[in-house]
């Protein structure tokens, strides 16, 4: 019997605005991409990642973190344009600035409808930043918590991050419900004990192993 229900952030709640997480709006802005292919700044920012690793509890943190991270894909790619004021830039937007993600249509009554049948928690592999974004529209009151990677040094495909709403709502195995758009991390969730649904918001998964939602209202209808 499903008691929890337990959201990833990513392409659930919001998706990002450009289509790449890393390549805000203000990045396409400030950035000259006649300088750069996308398959390169892609495979710098894959290369670069493990950067993005460290344990950041404070916007402060995550600033410092992509100032390193946005010089040194640029850097990998060769970018002509280096300066200081261009990475504090590129930086502060990650870190401070919420035009990054754009939340999907309607999805605040949908956790409203689904906070009335089951109590809430979202855990996502992300940065303190995602924290502020999230109150100012109005989405944290229908959590019971939120877990955030950096905070807990810790990423979903290690299995241990599952682990902690578990552990701090005695939640027993099988009662808590994961919904993620990602297959793979649903799999180490079963393995922690998990129902898991994957999130294909734009509907372009055809097939999959697990039962697929296209809303959370899917989850109203079908448990």
């Amino acid at each position: 019997m499903i008691k929890y229900v337990v959201l990833d952030f990513g392409k659930v709640l919001a998706g990002p605005t450009t289509g790449e997480w890393f390549l805000t709006p203000k990045f396409y802005e400030l950035v000259d991409m006649s300088f750069i292919s996308l398959p390169e700044i892609k495979n710098a920012i894959e290369e670069c990642n493990p950067i993005l690793s460290r344990k950041m509890v404070t916007q402060e943190e995550e600033y410092q973190a992509f100032l390193e991270f946005y010089e040194l894909i640029l850097k990998k790619v060769n970018y002509p344009k280096i300066t200081d004021s261009l990475i504090q830039a590129l930086a502060f937007d990650f870190a401070y600035e919420e035009e990054k993600y754009t939340f999907y249509d309607g999805v605040e009554e949908e956790l409203k409808r689904l906070s009335q049948k089951f109590p809430l928690i979202l855990l996502s592999d992300n940065w303190p930043s995602v924290l502020p974004i999230l109150k100012k529209h109005h989405l944290d009151i229908y959590f019971q918590k939120i877990y955030i990677s950096s905070i807990y040094q810790e990423k979903k495909e290690e299995g241990t991050f599952f682990r902690h709403p578990l552990e701090d709502f005695s939640i027993l195995k099988g009662e808590a419900l994961m919904v993620d758009d990602n297959e793979k991390l649903l799999e180490v969730a079963s393995k922690e004990g998990y129902q898991v649904r994957l999130m294909d918001r734009e509907k372009k998964v055809s097939t999959s192993k697990y039962p697929i939602l296209h809303s959370l209202d899917d989850l109203l209808e079908k448990d």
